[in-house]
């Protein structure tokens, strides 16, 4: 949606990737810009639409059961490893398969993941026999992978080869009067599954989403706007619909230097809350990074993530 320059860059380089079967692609973005919609837009814009689209989230699961997720196992590979199982490499065969994420990949299964891009064959946990499938990769990343690749978190063949076709989503703070013609998009489609009588915005509201900076970006946009129209009590979407922040007055926002300001009056679960949200906010890196600074695994801090809409504020 939209018609901001980079915006129709995006539709351009998707248009044009129609007719390149297995081209990889790096999707690079803020949270919450889009990276999956556009994913799953290149998927049924190609030749692979016939076979399945699966995705998965690279920061969710240990190296060893993203590893199994991706390869599939073989019966007795590992303990409770009962049944062979197929990994979503072999599901997808003839579709794709949505890397979110990937700058979480440990270096070890970074180098498995180059194997087969390389060779389009792999074996499973536990296997001996090769598989070869024609499963398209696209890859996500919020990351800055070159300076991974300087510090040695990322293998520098790995980005080459990721990084055949880039394409950047930019933020919806910088998609000008693009960010109407989103909101009114995504109201309509929101009116139409919760069977609301709602039809735009007022003047007032249109101005509150246009200086709105949306840290959040478009899943920031969706999560404000299906609150409004649940509760909007006139035709349209009001100013006061729109509900933009979601801690109520608590300051989270800490100090200039960094450093963590405890909010008074504060439940414990708020604190956590504001705690991560700190965290992710002051690092800026990779949600492995922050789950280690936090003390917990990366499939907790997804959890958490989860459980108090995070990424919709970061």
């Amino acid at each position: 949606l939209g018609e901001s320059p980079a915006i129709q860059e995006v539709r351009s380089i998707i248009e044009t990737l129609r007719g390149v079967p297995n081209t990889t692609v790096l999707i690079r973005g803020e949270t919450g810009t889009g990276k999956n919609l556009v994913a799953k837009t290149i998927h049924y814009n190609s030749t692979y639409n016939a076979g399945r689209f699966m995705e998965i989230n690279c920061a969710a699961l240990p190296d060893n059961l993203l590893e199994a997720e991706l390869f599939g196992f073989e019966k007795g590979a590992f303990t409770d490893a009962r049944a062979s199982k197929p990994g979503l490499l072999e599901i997808a065969d003839g579709g794709t398969v949505f890397l979110d994420e990937i700058d979480s990949m440990s270096l070890a299964l970074q180098a498995k993941l180059l194997s087969f891009l390389e060779s389009r064959t792999f074996r499973r946990l536990g296997g001996v026999d090769d598989i070869r499938v024609t499963t398209r990769i696209l890859c996500a990343t919020n990351a800055n992978l070159e300076e991974r690749v300087m510090e040695k978190e990322f293998r520098k063949d790995l980005f080459f080869r990721i990084n055949v076709v880039n394409l950047h989503l930019p933020p919806l703070r910088l998609m000008g009067r693009d960010i109407l013609t989103i909101a009114e998009e995504i109201l309509r489609q929101f009116a139409r599954e919760l069977g609301r009588d709602v039809e735009g915005f007022t003047e007032a509201a249109r101005e509150k989403l246009r200086t709105h900076t949306w840290p959040g970006n478009v899943r920031e946009l969706r999560n404000v706007l299906e609150r409004a129209i649940i509760f909007a009590r006139g035709p349209q979407i009001d100013a006061d619909d729109l509900l933009l922040s979601s801690f109520d007055g608590l300051d989270f926002s800490g100090s200039n230097n960094g450093t963590f300001q405890f909010p008074t009056g504060a439940t414990l679960e708020e604190l956590e809350q504001a705690y991560i949200l700190h965290t992710l906010k002051t690092v800026n890196s990779s949600y492995a990074e922050v789950a280690d600074i936090l003390g917990i695994s990366k499939k907790t801090l997804w959890e958490k993530r989860k459980r108090y809409n995070l990424d919709a504020q970061v």
